[in-house]
């Protein structure tokens, strides 16, 4: 880093990782602005008006917006405005010529982070931007929902996994902890979505009222309305007594609806209602509960897609789709596997009541080589089997079996012999590659002499490639 950059980086933050965009319809000063940034070290993304803001916004990961008060197609007022309503927590700092302060103040008063007056300083300029970056930075979580308690973590720094994109999920909830806002989480199967559901409740201002959790897909049809919304007692055949709903149940503080593809149309007219006006109607009863409660649905579905097929209601998928969290499947984000694997082996271990494993480099370097479609998941799982079955103090490769290949090698015509066979041969396999080939080495952690070792070796024509 030039001693230039050196001295406007705010010391003991790195906020490399955080990204500005920049709205100013003035060329040159918006080259101006990318370059000096950029400079710094900032990704930064721009716009030289209100629509091409909205089309930075929409792709993600926008941590700060700097807009211009004056733009062609609008204002900073509007572009302000929307972002309050449509990405809650993303801060707007305004720049201002000087007849236009009374404005700039007035927005900052509406909750504007801050304002410049044209013409200024860019040393000024970079100074009060690293200044609110490194503000962002070191906003603090709780992290009761990952099991983690008594500890905090700041978003962005990896406890959800060291990849870009759940560092910039993890600051995406830091901003919504005091916004009430529907949240729509999407991703495969597997992919954490749930986690997501209880880091946004367990962070917010309801973080100490009820979370309650309802897979839509596991409901018999029959009776998704009676368990969502609850039921008067002789409301049908079967109703002896009054059924409070999970709506009810979760009043004042957050509800999360998984699966939410898979509720039936005519059950989607009745939670537009809960959505827009807040209030359930039982099956049954005869007046509107009052509700305080907000909303997070999970899919695995592309519910846009849905919504063209006619399999889901317009309506009800913008009600949901405020704010937009796409976990990506864990293929994508290989960076994480080996931090999620070791926090499940301590996790696991923990529960087992049993000292944690050492992950060997040989299982290591399998786990980065599999394509785990059941995502976090399947690592999860994979690695929880391992705890319970392997031998000795480390996981080793052969104690990773892909969950889709439990039947096969469970049902394989292996005979007794064979099997100890197998196994024996891969654990020296293993301890031999471990070792870098060392034989004296490979044999102490085998715990057999290096003769028996050599022998197994001719036996199983074991030689080095």
């Amino acid at each position: 880093m030039s001693k230039v950059q050196d001295s406007f980086r705010v010391q003991g933050s790195d906020v490399s990782d955080l990204c500005v965009l920049v709205v100013e319809d003035d060329e040159i000063m918006r080259l101006s602005l990318e370059d000096r940034l950029r400079l710094e070290g900032i990704p930064v993304r721009v716009a030289c008006d209100v629509a091409g803001a909205h089309n930075q916004l929409q792709k993600g990961d926008v941590d700060i917006v700097i807009t211009d008060i004056r733009l062609p197609d609008g204002s900073g007022a509007d572009l302000f405005y929307d972002l309050s309503q449509h990405y809650p927590g993303v801060p707007v700092i305004l720049m201002t010529a000087f007849g236009d302060i009374a404005d700039a103040v007035a927005l900052v008063k509406a909750g504007a982070l801050d304002y410049l007056t044209k013409p200024f300083d860019l040393r000024e300029f970079i100074e009060k931007i690293q200044r609110h970056l490194s503000r962002i930075q070191d906003q603090h979580l709780s992290a009761d929902s990952l099991g983690l308690d008594g500890e905090t973590f700041r978003p962005g720094s990896g406890v959800l996994g060291k990849s870009m994109s759940m560092r910039r999920i993890e600051r995406l909830v830091a901003r919504l902890t005091a916004v009430d806002s529907s949240v729509l989480i999407t991703g495969e199967s597997g992919a954490g979505k749930e986690v997501v559901a209880s880091l946004l409740h367990h962070n917010s201002r309801r973080g100490n009222e009820p979370f309650v959790r309802v897979n839509c897909a596991a409901l018999p049809q029959s009776l998704i309305e009676s368990e969502l919304f609850g039921h008067e007692k002789g409301a049908f055949t079967g109703a002896t007594q009054r059924h409070i709903g999970r709506f009810e149940q979760a009043n004042t503080g957050s509800i999360f609806l998984d699966e939410i593809a898979e509720i039936p149309p005519e059950t989607q007219v009745k939670l537009l209602r809960v959505l827009q006006e807040q209030v359930v109607d039982r099956v049954g009863g005869k007046e509107p509960i009052p509700l305080d409660v907000r909303i997070i649905a999970a899919t695995q579905v592309e519910l846009d897609e849905a919504v063209r097929d006619g399999r889901f209601r317009s309506d009800l998928y913008w009600r949901l789709n405020v704010i937009h969290v796409h976990i990506p499947p864990l293929r994508d984000r290989r960076e994480d596997i080996l931090f999620l694997a070791r926090m499940f082996v301590e996790r696991h271990a923990a529960e087992m009541g049993i000292p944690p494993k050492r992950i060997s480099a040989e299982a290591e370097a399998k786990l980065l080589s599999m394509p785990f479609p059941g995502n976090v998941r399947e690592l999860r799982n994979i690695l929880e089997r391992a705890m319970a079955l392997s031998d000795g103090p480390r996981i080793m490769a052969h104690d990773l079996m892909p969950l889709d290949e439990d039947q096969d090698e469970l049902t394989s015509p292996h005979t007794l012999k064979e099997s100890v066979e197998s196994a024996e041969r891969q654990a020296i396999l293993q301890a031999l590659t471990q070792s870098g080939w060392t034989i004296g080495q490979a044999a102490g952690d085998l715990g057999i002499s290096r003769k028996s070792l050599w022998e197994k070796m001719k036996r199983y024509e074991i030689e080095k490639e």
